[in-house]
């Protein structure tokens, strides 16, 4: 993989790693304050001289209704985290696969074994993130029936019995990072997975966002070893 892609992919799971952080805090925000009344129409210009109106009234109407119904789903925050999750799971499933000098260098810090547990749960929560913008998140057939016949294939320690098992613990496999008693694991049963399954009972959010948070630490950690920045 050449370097100009390298930093494209870099540049994938860094953008969206600080939109989830952005959108969040704007969404949150919304919630704890009126913005409806600060709404305007938003003029965007083009290259080719062409224009663009966003309406204030749309604006206006979205902040209202996200201000005035604070215990319904927010569409904005769902929208945010969706996203940013596919866009840096997708990312960083991409340089793992198509990039094997980067594949090793994983494999050296959080085993092969490990590697396979991390690519195969990046596999399987791309396709979600991929094919669904409910909330609710229910699985579909094509989500996880490939995968599935897969994993049948497969058996080591990260994968076993058609069970991922992801533990990454950051003291022990990253010694120089900066972070110090933070862990977290992934455990997903490919048995048990059926149509309609609400994919954040398979894997709670809070997993995601670390899931997520690893990807970005890693390229982060990755910068510093080869002494990209």
């Amino acid at each position: 993989m050449s370097y100009a892609i390298i930093d494209d992919v870099i540049s994938q799971i860094e953008s969206n790693f600080i939109c989830l952080h952005l959108g969040t805090f704007f969404s949150k925000f919304s919630l704890e304050q009126n913005l409806s009344t600060s709404a305007k129409n938003i003029k965007l210009r083009f290259n080719d001289w062409r224009w663009f109106i966003l309406s204030w009234y749309k604006i206006k109407d979205s902040l209202e209704s996200l201000y005035i119904n604070q215990e319904e789903e927010n569409f904005f925050s769902t929208f945010i985290e969706i996203n940013a999750f596919r866009g840096i799971l997708w990312a960083m499933l991409e340089w793992i696969e198509k990039d094997k000098k980067f594949k090793r260098w994983i494999e050296q810090i959080i085993t092969p074994n490990q590697t396979e547990a991390f690519r195969y749960t990046l596999r399987f929560t791309r396709n979600i993130f991929s094919h669904n913008i409910d909330p609710e998140m229910k699985l579909h057939e094509h989500d996880f029936r490939e995968l599935q016949r897969k994993i049948v294939l497969i058996n080591n320690w990260g994968i076993k019995n058609w069970v991922i098992n992801l533990n990454i613990d950051y003291e022990k496999l990253l010694p120089k990072s900066w972070i110090k008693n933070y862990k977290f694991k992934i455990e997903i049963d490919f048995n048990t997975l059926k149509k309609g399954t609400k994919f954040y009972k398979i894997v709670p959010k809070a997993d995601i966002y670390m899931l997520c948070e690893f990807c970005y630490n890693l390229i982060i950690y990755y910068k510093m070893s080869w002494e990209l920045i």
